[in-house]
């Protein structure tokens, strides 16, 4: 879709990219005092109690320090603390103890990406999908990495394999439809976006994908169909608010593009791109006192551009 009005700011495609984890916490069977540690540390883990799970395990590695699966379990805690540094290291040990671990692997590699580091992050992936190339999710996770270094040939073949493997991955659809729209190819999006949906309904993450995509194709229509489904699902989505509102400027709805960017500054107050995009809204419906009011909240909020905007008023 065209930006047809000089100042409104349309969100960029959000990039649902996900990885998938290969597995939560690794069982391991119930035998002596460090087992019963690990045991207790998992299921804390599964509780979300990730403080508690990492003072089980690393107990458990001080009774028993040549067990992968604890410092394995150790390592997915911590990423979800958001200590990625630490579950790396803890990544590492695993692998140096078990060399076929291929959760540890993937896992490190998932980690890594989140860190910006994708070549070491591919290469773990990659070490992974040798020892175990029958996992689709593997591919999965390749390919997301690979479409975030922009090889969008390479990843689309992973999200293909990965398709070959378990036809059923809605995640997986939604991920090659990204691809391919990075990679120009705004029609093959849409149709791996509408099979995404076809197998998960309720995957708001492609619904607005396809929204994005549709808008790409000035089908500012069906844009506003695939966000309000969107909304349905995620009420809080703002980036579906703000491109709905967008669409509906395009087609001259004024009043739905105001009542849109108004449900994402009641949702986030301090948004100074909400605010500024309802003042820009306001003043192409001629409500020139609204949009001075909005333009100043998104002034106060550190908003350059609607400095410039205000400034104009005054000429």
């Amino acid at each position: 879709m065209k930006q047809i009005v000089n100042g409104v700011r349309k969100q960029m495609v959000t990039a649902f990219i996900f990885l998938m984890a290969v597995t939560l916490f690794a069982q391991a069977a119930v035998a002596g005092d460090a087992e019963k540690l690990l045991e207790t540390g998992i299921r804390k883990g599964q509780e979300g109690d990730y403080a508690g799970a990492i003072d089980d395990f690393s107990r458990s590695i001080k009774l028993k320090p040549d067990n992968p699966d604890a410092f394995y379990n150790r390592g997915l805690a911590r990423g979800f603390t958001g200590d990625l540094n630490g579950a790396i290291a803890d990544y590492t040990r695993a692998i140096r103890i078990d060399p076929r671990s291929v959760g540890a692997f993937n896992n490190r590699g998932f980690t890594r990406a989140a860190l910006g580091d994708y070549a070491a992050a591919i290469a773990d992936i990659t070490k992974a999908i040798e020892l175990d190339p029958e996992m689709p999710q593997l591919f999965n996770n390749r390919g997301t990495v690979r479409t975030s270094t922009k090889d969008y040939r390479g990843a689309i073949d992973d999200f293909n394999r990965a398709i070959e493997l378990d036809p059923g991955l809605a995640g997986v659809y939604n991920n090659r439809g990204l691809a391919r729209g990075f990679a120009g190819d705004i029609e093959g999006a849409i149709a791996d976006y509408t099979k995404s949906v076809g197998l998960d309904q309720r995957y708001a993450a492609a619904w607005y994908n396809r929204g994005n995509a549709k808008g790409l194709l000035n089908d500012a229509k069906g844009a506003i169909e695939d966000y309000s489904k969107a909304l349905v699902l995620e009420p809080g989505m703002l980036a579906a608010w703000n491109n709905r509102a967008f669409s509906k400027i395009y087609l001259g709805d004024y009043p739905g593009a105001i009542s849109d960017l108004g449900q994402i500054v009641r949702l986030d107050p301090a948004n100074s791109s909400g605010w500024y995009n309802r003042g820009i809204a306001r003043k192409l419906s001629g409500d020139r006192a609204g949009a001075i009011a909005d333009l100043k909240k998104a002034a106060s909020l550190g908003d350059s551009l609607a400095v410039e905007v205000l400034n104009s008023f005054e000429q």
